[in-house]
């Protein structure tokens, strides 16, 4: 994989997007093969993980725009689709653990705390005076994070792909799925951070700041702890986090000390 990859060459279309939005994916989950299958535990425990993350799309919109980028028409419209696709995955989440026999609420348990991701637990009015002082250049931190998540998502559905065979065809197609988003993000991501002396430095220190995937700092410790060792503490896991650091080191302005943060904060 080119770590310039992530470039386009035909601009997204976002009524496009919005005009083919994915909803339920009920009818394609064979929930008989699934409770006939006797998912792993590890397997079950990460289709919970993932179903909490997918679930915390709301929150994430609402530290989003309070900012600056709730004026920007176009990622704010990419952004409405995108909250609609993600709520139906959550949804096809807990249809899994519905055939798999497993409790359906919400992890819980203490979450981790450290300095580092201090900014990552303010509130909204917080982050609505540090979003008016950052500016609209903020929007290209907000793309560029929303693009890393993204990879690290889809590297977590590859794997529950590989130990879940019965859920290989759900992986693949939440894969696929998540490369409209993957698109979009990156188009943006590319084009502002080369616009922007002012927005490279605004991403460098929100990647800084970031816990990796977005929202899991509402995970419970215990429950990151596994997500980090299950997705990447092996060979193939550890790769997987050196191409996402790859690409992202990549980007206009960033640069490989982007890309060491990243795998410092994923891999155990």
């Amino acid at each position: 994989m080119s770590s310039r990859s992530t470039t386009v060459s035909t601009p997204f279309d976002v009524r496009e997007f919005a005009r083919t939005a994915r909803g339920s994916h009920r009818a394609e989950i064979d929930t008989a093969a699934i409770a006939d299958a006797t998912l792993s535990t590890d397997a079950v425990h990460l289709v919970r993980v993932l179903r909490d993350l997918e679930r915390g799309t709301m929150h994430r919109l609402r530290n989003l725009l309070v900012t600056a980028t709730h004026k920007d028409a176009r990622v704010t419209a990419f952004l409405t689709t995108w909250a609609f696709e993600k709520f139906w995955i959550a949804d096809a989440l807990d249809a899994v653990l519905e055939a798999a026999g497993a409790a359906p609420g919400p992890l819980t348990g203490p979450t981790r705390r450290t300095a580092a991701e201090r900014a990552e637990r303010r509130g909204p009015i917080l982050r609505a005076l540090a979003g008016n002082i950052a500016g609209p250049q903020i929007v290209a931190a907000h793309v560029t994070t929303g693009l890393v998540d993204e990879w690290i998502s889809q590297a977590a559905y590859r794997t529950l792909g590989e130990v879940a065979g019965v859920l290989s065809g759900l992986a693949s197609n939440l894969v696929t799925l998540k490369d409209r988003h993957v698109r979009f993000l990156a188009e943006e991501a590319e084009r502002r951070l080369a616009a922007s002396g002012r927005a490279v430095r605004l991403t460098k220190k929100a990647i800084a700041q970031a816990a990796w995937p977005i929202g899991a700092t509402e995970i419970p410790a215990a429950d990151r702890s596994f997500f980090e060792t299950f997705v990447f503490g092996d060979a193939e896991g550890r790769s997987a986090v050196a191409r996402i650091g790859e690409r992202l080191a990549a980007l206009p302005g960033l640069g490989a000390a982007q890309g060491a943060t990243l795998t410092a904060r994923l891999v155990p």
